[in-house]
Formats: structure tokens, sequence, C-alpha cells
């Protein structure tokens, strides 16, 4: 298993019980708001019987209202928020396993990629070449400067020859009257002056070219050289997993500022289930103070106590409520105890992975897992309390083994010890 799958199962694991979470916050909340439509119901219909005792308090009763549909509305858009955030890190996730199995595949094809001894091998090979190549035409240059200066030589010692190369004989520069350069052309032609000169050009450029041509054939060597020496005093090239922690460090990026958003959002949300919200509490002090001109129960009382049969059904109505608002309550009681049972597994799991992130084993560049590990299963039993963070640490190590050996720079081109 390579590193970057086992992190993307340890943060899986994580997303799993997160959502479970919002799933018990989503479950409060309702329970919440149907609390809350039984509260807001019985308290109109404790308006309606006090209705002399709060006739100026419509207008509270009214606000109040206002706040809790306006906290229906933001609770709204935090869900749905959600719900972006949610799809947003899923689309990512799906994103960083793509582009992992496309580099694996495409390393794994014949052929795809030569490994470090591949290629130091085949920069020695290079260098050999580029090596006696530069030794061959050395020894080349040194035979033809040998046969070049020679020839020059044997130019130069033709008296004839050399008088008319002195006098500039065939360049813009020979200047003679008649006689003279008739005489000259004779002498040309006894010493076969145009053909010689032709040849002496010819062997005075290749003089020139001999020095360039070593020059350029000790660049190629340097240049070989330099190639074998990058490879071999270079860590070796990276792993696949490596490459695919490389290619998914941006898509890893955006899935950190998603969870941190995604945190944000959910701890909102949290206040809405817990109802502690600013809203509902403003709600809550307003329906309170809409009330606070008779007690609940003198308010009844009272309306028993008038014969008119109105105020009867009215209280009948609200005792009705109020059995199914204790029955609304005893739901919200148990949707909160269920959600501080999903808090405490998300934070059991946020524990493992911030864990495993501290010693090295997530998001890891130098180690992967030997077949064998049940990941799953010791997720399982870590989530069960079967496993500490210690145990489950101590059996992850049984599997975990370092990418690669660390890189000895002593072993160069030049084989164990150094150069030489």
């Amino acid at each position: 298993m390579l590193a970057t799958e086992f992190s993307a199962a340890i943060g899986e694991n994580t997303r799993i019980y997160q959502g479970k979470l919002e799933s018990c916050d989503a479950r409060a909340a309702e329970a919440g708001r149907d609390e809350l439509a039984l509260e807001q119901k019985i308290a109109g219909l404790l308006r309606q019987v006090a209705a002399l005792h709060l006739a100026d308090n419509e207008s509270i009763a009214a606000e109040a209202e206002r706040e809790l549909a306006f906290r229906a509305d933001e609770e709204q858009a935090l869900r749905a928020e959600l719900q972006t955030v949610n799809s947003d890190i899923a689309n990512h996730v799906a994103a960083i396993r793509q582009r992992g199995a496309d580099i694996r595949e495409a390393a794994l094809r014949p052929g795809a990629q030569m490994d470090a001894a591949q290629l130091l091998q085949a920069a020695r090979e290079a260098y050999q070449r580029a090596e006696t190549a530069h030794q061959s035409l050395l020894a080349m240059n040194a035979d033809l400067e040998a046969e070049i200066t020679a020839k020059l030589a044997r130019y130069r010692s033709d008296e004839l020859y050399a008088y008319l190369c002195g006098e500039g004989y065939g360049t813009p520069a020979y200047r003679a009257d008649r006689s003279d350069a008739a005489k000259d052309e004779w002498i040309a032609g006894l010493c076969n002056f145009e053909n010689n000169r032709r040849n002496e050009r010819i062997l005075l450029a290749m003089q020139e070219a001999l020095p360039v041509r070593a020059e350029r054939s000790a660049q190629a060597l340097a240049e070989a050289r330099a190639a074998l020496d990058k490879l071999s005093f270079a860590p070796p090239p990276p792993t696949i997993a490596e490459r695919i922690a490389e290619a998914v460090a941006p898509l890893e990026a955006a899935v950190a500022q998603a969870d941190e958003r995604l945190r944000r959002v959910r701890a909102s949300l949290a206040d809405y289930a817990a109802r502690r919200d600013p809203r509902y509490l403003r709600a809550q002090e307003l329906q309170a103070a809409s009330l606070k001109s008779m007690p609940i129960a003198d308010l009844i009382a009272q309306a028993r106590a008038t014969p008119s049969p109105e105020d009867d059904k009215l209280v009948l109505e609200i005792v009705n409520l109020q059995d199914k608002l204790a029955a609304s309550r005893r739901d919200y009681e148990r949707a909160l105890a269920a959600r501080r049972h999903a808090e405490e597994d998300a934070q059991r799991a946020e524990a493992l992975e911030a864990d495993l992130r501290r010693g090295g084993f997530v998001d890891s560049k130098d180690i992967d897992f030997r077949d064998g590990l049940d990941l799953p299963s010791l997720i399982g039993r870590y989530m069960n309390g079967e496993l500490s963070l210690g145990g489950f640490t101590l059996e992850l190590q049984q599997f975990a083994r370092e990418l690669r050996p660390k890189f000895r720079y002593g072993e160069t081109a030049w084989g164990s010890g150094g150069r030489g």
C-alpha cells in the first residue's frame, strides 16, 4: 500500500465519522425545530387566552417570530454550504485518487522510465565514449599537425615559390612593371605557383582548425563528465510515491482549506443544534417577554373559571400541545445524546489522523506499507476501543518500511569510496 493510499484511507475514516456527526446535528436541529414550533403554538394559544392582558405585547411576539424565521433561513443556508463543501472535498479526494492511479499506471508501463542504476550506467558509457573520441582526436591532430608542418616547410623551401610569395604575387598588393610581370609569370610557371599556393592555403586552414576541433571535443568530454558527476552525487530519482505526493500536493492543500471551512460551518450548525445561537436566544427572550404579564398556570386557571366554552377548548388544546412538547423535548434530548456519542467518535477519528500525521505516517514521502496490512480492520478495532493510539501505531509499524535506503555519497560513478 502506497503512502498516498494510506493517507487517503485515514482521511476518509475521519470524514465518515464527521459525516455521522453532521447527521446527528441535523437530527438534533430538526428535533429542536419541532420543539420550537410547539412552543410557538402554545404561546399563540396562551396569548388568545390572555388577550386582554397581553394586547400590548403582540409586537413583541411578532418580533420573536421574525427572529425564528431568520434563524431558519440562516440554518438552511449553513446546511447548503455544508453540502457544497462536502461535495468539493469529495471531488478533490476523487481527483487525488485518479491522479495517483494515472501516475502509477504510466510509471509501470514497460520502458516508461529508467531506474537510477540504468541512468548512471548510461552516463558512464557516454563519458567513456566521449573520452575515447577525445583521445583519438588529439592523436589524429598531432599526426595532422606534423604532416601539415612538414608540407608547409617544403613549400617555403622552394626559392622561386618563396620569392613570388614575398612579392605578393597573385594578390591585390602585387605591383610590378611589364618586364617584371612577365618574368614573375614565367617563374610562376616554373614553380607551379597557382596549385602550390592553393594547396598551401588549404593546409593553413586545416592547421587553424585543429585547435578548434580539439576545443569542441574537450567541451563535449567536460559535459559528459559533468553529467556523470551529477548522477553520481545526486540523490536517487523520485519514487512513484514521491511523484504522486508532488502531483497531488495542490489538491491536498485545497482539501485542507475546505476542511477548515467545514469546521467553521459545523461549529455554527452545532450551535443551532444545541439552541445556543444568538437568534434563538433572542427569540426566547422575546417570547418570554410577551407572556410575562401573567404566569401560564394562572392564565389556564382563569380560562377554566370562565364560563366560555371557547376558553375551555383553548385550554384543552394547550394541555395536549404541552404533552406533545414534553415528548418533543425527550426526542431532542435523545438527539443530543446521540450527537454527543457521534462527536466522541469524530474526535477519536480526528485524534488518530493527527497522531499518525505527527508520527510521519500520513502524507509521508519516506515510507510505504507491505502487503498484509488490513487497514479497515485495524481502524475498526481502534474506533471500537480495542486499540489505543499507541497500540494502533505499534501494529502499523510492523508493516511500514522505508521507501528506499538512504543515499550514500561514497558510492559514486567511480566505485565505492570515491573517485581515486
